[in-house]
């Protein structure tokens, strides 16, 4: 789930690929997959990366994959006006699905048919 940090509401999905991750919902609104970095803790695994969008701005995500599957983040959303910048948090939590993840390039190729003015969720991003 994604959305505000007191109540992320929307169902999402994260993925990890070849050095880059990403959101269906981010990459349906724009934000190209991005690179991450990652440390093994004591709590699991933390990662941080950015996702950018040319038109909707950035998201900072600092997250934790815990040993059992649940993953926490907190994320910066970041969005510049040419008379204000816009800082909202934003917050994703699940659990590994298991499911099959697709590749880096197979979501780099569906995004060339995305177009987020077409999408009434993106409003919110």
């Amino acid at each position: 789930m994604i959305g505000p940090s007191e109540n992320p509401d929307l169902e999402d999905s994260l993925h990890f690929s070849d050095g880059h991750f990403w959101s269906d919902i981010c990459t349906r609104c724009g934000f190209v997959p991005g690179p991450y970095s990652s440390e093994r803790t004591e709590e699991g695994v933390r990662f941080t990366g950015v996702l950018e969008s040319d038109s909707r701005g950035q998201f900072e995500y600092n997250g934790l994959v815990r040993d059992d599957g649940t993953i926490q983040v907190s994320i910066r959303w970041e969005r510049e006006r040419w008379y204000w910048t816009s800082n909202r948090e934003i917050a994703f939590q699940g659990s590994e699905s298991g499911d099959t993840e697709p590749s880096l390039n197979e979501m780099r190729t569906k995004m060339q048919d995305f177009d987020p003015t077409e999408n009434p969720l993106c409003a919110r991003f």
